[in-house]
């Protein structure tokens, strides 16, 4: 199987493309973490900190230790949601593993801008390949397998949360909703199918390659370059096109997600406070779509921000909102980046023990 960094010379100018940033695609977007940084700046600006450091202080210890056990399951859960994505492709990497490279992946999502899915694809494909052997094309197309229906079960979070809150009393807004949830489902099953089906854009994506690996000072010959994306389709096609795994995909995505809200509502118990379900879906969803503007690594701030306003805005107490997203930043963030950041040098040394083989 080729690989991008094969030895030859490249058959495209690295000038030839010239990338573009098209505002108008997340201007809706960044006027959301705008709106909510502004609200959460107006609310924390009348906010007493003592009596927030008291409710993190004063907070359940069994129950927070729950959470945190809860968030390392959720991870175990991501990476038999990946073993899934990579079984349709013959591939099997095994669970100790998986589980170690997510925690790298984490961490590496946490130092660099976007929450998520910051520094994941590239990070976790290039330790797939050192330290399994996997060709490159496979581990980005195991990749986009495991988080296809991601965005569905995200969005049907938020959109149940909202309904539940304010569509039950309005016909209308409820109709609302509910036709941007249908509308948001078919899109995400649909388009990335018909998109790896008929190859749209391989050869603008191998022209974008040839621009990357000559940032590297890498040559490849375009030829190979081009097979190697043709491949990376058919394979992610692939993990996309067997209905029967691609709901084991979307009941484990299900499952992460509604681990998540549990985590939350876990907090919120340690806090003393029982919060709506409309709420917990909302703050497992929301933030995620915010995060994902490239703005500080891991999506600081703008998680934060959007996390206390939702919880104000559903009418927790400030000192307890504020309280919760410490406890749930404590965890996701710094904690998950402390244990990555252990688990991605242990992997390194690993990686530079163990000499490269070619594909």
């Amino acid at each position: 199987m080729p690989k991008f960094g094969a030895a030859g010379k490249f058959g495209v100018s690295v000038n030839e493309y010239k990338p573009k940033i098209n505002l108008r695609k997340s201007v809706f977007l960044v006027a959301i973490a705008i709106i909510l940084m502004a609200v959460a700046g107006w609310l924390l600006a009348h906010e007493n900190f003592y009596q927030m450091f008291e409710a993190v202080r004063s907070a359940n210890r069994l129950l927070i230790a729950l959470a945190i056990a809860i968030y390392f399951l959720s991870v175990g859960l991501w990476a038999t949601r990946w073993q899934a994505a990579l079984s349709f492709i013959n591939c099997r990497i095994s669970f100790g593993t998986r589980y170690l490279i997510l925690c790298a992946a984490i961490f590496l999502n946490n130092i660099t801008p976007g929450a998520r899915v910051g520094g994941d694809p590239f990070g976790r494909v290039y330790m797939m390949h050192r330290l399994e052997n996997t060709s490159y094309s496979s581990g980005m197309a195991s990749l986009f397998g495991e988080r296809a229906l991601t965005p569905l079960v995200v969005v049907s979070f938020l959109m149940a949360g909202l309904f539940l809150q304010f569509g039950k009393g309005s016909l209308q807004l409820g109709s609302i909703l509910i036709a941007a949830w249908v509308l948001a489902a078919l899109g995400t099953i649909f388009i990335p199918r018909l998109f790896f089906k008929k190859r749209i854009a391989v050869r603008g994506i191998s022209s974008i390659t040839n621009h990357v690996l000559g940032w590297f000072r890498k040559r490849g010959n375009t030829q190979e370059i081009i097979e190697g994306i043709e491949t990376f389709y058919s394979s992610t096609y692939a993990t996309i096109d067997k209905w029967k795994k691609v709901l084991l995909i979307g009941s484990l995505t299900l499952s992460i997600g509604a681990l998540d809200v549990f985590r939350l509502y876990t907090i919120f118990l340690a806090l003393g406070y029982h919060p709506k379900f409309s709420m917990l879906l909302v703050a497992s969803s929301l933030p995620t779509i915010v995060g994902l503007i490239p703005f500080l690594p891991g999506g600081l701030v703008l998680i934060e921000g959007s996390l206390i306003s939702i919880f104000a805005l559903f009418g927790v107490p400030l000192n307890l909102a504020m309280a919760a997203t410490v406890i749930e930043r404590g965890i996701s963030f710094v904690l998950s980046t402390i244990v990555g950041a252990g688990v991605f040098s242990y992997l390194g040394v690993k990686m530079a023990a163990k000499p490269e083989v070619q594909n």
